[in-house]
């Protein structure tokens, strides 16, 4: 039979806005992450988002580097500052199709 669980409102709404994650919280209560959101929506708090906010970009640097200087994924995230992840997603984004490898 599951436990019932008597989380305090206002200590969960206090550690959630200083910044505490509800995985940190659940650890913390001995729970799972899913009951601390659920006790978190019912004491009232509005629940940050879990994804990462998207990232502007400057689409004609890109395709430069990309489609004329055909600099490799790997240059071109570290002179944009993001992952090679990113890079891929905006060439996808774009419909600029992948380059061929070189043999």
């Amino acid at each position: 039979m599951p436990r019932r669980l008597s989380l305090p409102c206002d200590r969960l709404r206090a550690l959630y806005n200083e910044g505490a994650t509800t995985i940190a919280l659940a650890r913390l209560y001995r729970c799972h992450p899913a009951t601390i959101a659920r006790h978190l929506r019912q004491c009232g708090v509005v629940l940050r988002s879990g994804r990462f906010a998207a990232r502007p970009f400057d689409e004609a640097l890109f395709r430069r580097l990309y489609l004329e200087e055909r600099l490799p994924l790997t240059r071109i995230a570290v002179a944009l500052n993001v992952s090679v992840s990113t890079v891929g997603n905006w060439r996808r984004r774009l419909g600029i199709p992948p380059r061929r490898r070189r043999t």
